[in-house]
């Protein structure tokens, strides 16, 4: 392991693409926790582009075209720039930016590791490390501004539609584009998976000890909150209709209703070995959840039910999230060191070898290219034809 029934119903707002609190959960979960985020989005879809359009990934001849190193693994979601540069953390302490042909455009150093996946708000860069810090960057990579923290932050910085960035790191915080702080709000222990947004416009925070924390956005009153019984490591994925999905520790994904109500609940083949799912969920257009498991499988479930639609097997467990293109083509890493395409007609279209286990999600800068953070310290970038 490394460290760290409605048809209709699509992604809201997001288009195609320390333990403390809560209650007591099962005694083999709480020895089978250890520190293994998953930092695999950031609060931009990952296959849209600067000007706003939904990008295609490579369908067919994929290959890798350039791979930019750091001195250690790379678990940081590749987030993007207003120049259209993949801009990334990587556990040596650096964020780097590097453009469409591989070349480094800016590196700044942290005195830390970077977990944690980037947001961008105009020119600036937003970012955590383990130096219990939040950071802005300019366009060149300079620092304009740093807010401490209580924590080591782990979770994805997450951009609301007004400017403001949304940190968690032992609490969630909402700063201004500027470093202003507006609000805090107490959580129910550590997070570790990306932050959503309801189609309500209310805040869903994954709660690592097995809760989801729905929050108002002006203010981080706490709207209630939705146990779940079960460890959670990656987000939610918000549904139209005020609903959301989560995988879950316990080997389960489920869909809970706006009321907090489990909807359907599906369990994968690795339930009964106590393996879980640590992804985040993503959504094809045609209504099909993609989401890969601790058992070796990406799994097809359709949204309305919960019914299985697909499994493709791989050779080790699936953390990444999976980026989904414009015409519904799915695209995450594996532990199995392989970058994994899944075609519409829910078949593996091809497999990249990367090298290296791959828990970061990838990222789509243009059509036909992506990128991917991977354990051999590298970003790796996938070109072919769309």
């Amino acid at each position: 392991m490394k460290a760290r029934s409605r048809v209709g119903a699509v992604v809201a707002a997001l288009g195609l693409c320390g333990l403390g609190g809560g209650r007591s959960l099962p005694a083999q979960e709480v020895a089978h926790h250890r520190r293994a985020p998953l930092f695999v989005s950031t609060s931009a879809t990952p296959s849209v582009g600067v000007d706003g359009a939904v990008l295609r990934g490579p369908h067919r001849d994929a290959a890798v075209l350039w791979r930019v190193r750091t001195g250690r693994r790379v678990f940081s979601s590749p987030g993007l720039t207003r120049d259209g540069w993949a801009v990334f953390g990587s556990l040596d302490g650096t964020i780097q930016a590097v453009d469409r042909d591989g070349i480094v455009r800016w590196s700044h150093r942290r005195p830390s590791r970077v977990f944690s996946s980037p947001a961008t708000v105009g020119e600036l860069t937003v970012i955590g490390s383990d130096a219990r810090e939040v950071v802005a960057l300019d366009a060149r990579g300079s620092l304009v501004w740093r807010a401490t923290l209580p924590q080591d932050m782990d979770s994805p910085v997450f951009a609301l539609p007004d400017g403001d960035l949304l940190v968690v790191s032992g609490d969630l915080r909402a700063f201004s584009r500027t470093g202003e702080l507006r609000w805090t709000a107490a959580l129910a222990g550590h997070v570790y998976g990306p932050l959503a947004r309801s189609s309500g416009g209310e805040l869903l925070v994954p709660e690592l000890r097995g809760s989801v924390a729905v929050i108002a956005p002006t203010d981080g009153r706490l709207v209630r909150r939705v146990e779940l019984g079960s460890f959670l490591y990656g987000g939610p994925l918000p549904l139209t209709d005020g609903a959301f999905v989560v995988g879950l520790a316990d080997g389960t994904v489920r869909c809970i209703d706006a009321e907090g109500g489990t909807r359907w609940s599906f369990r994968t083949e690795g339930a009964a070995r106590r393996l879980g799912v640590r992804a985040t969920p993503a959504l094809r257009p045609d209504g099909v959840i993609v989401v890969g498991a601790e058992d070796g499988g990406i799994y097809g479930l359709r949204v309305a039910d919960g019914t299985q639609v697909f499994r493709v097997a791989t050779g080790g467990p699936v953390r990444s999230r999976a980026c989904i293109d414009r015409d519904g083509w799915a695209y995450l890493g594996g532990e199995d060191d392989q970058l994994h395409a899944l075609a519409p007609d829910n078949t593996e279209a091809w497999r990249v070898s990367i090298g290296a286990d791959v828990d970061s999600g990838p990222r789509l800068l243009a059509e036909g290219l992506l990128v991917v953070g991977a354990d051999d310290g590298a970003l790796h970038a996938i070109a072919g034809t769309p």
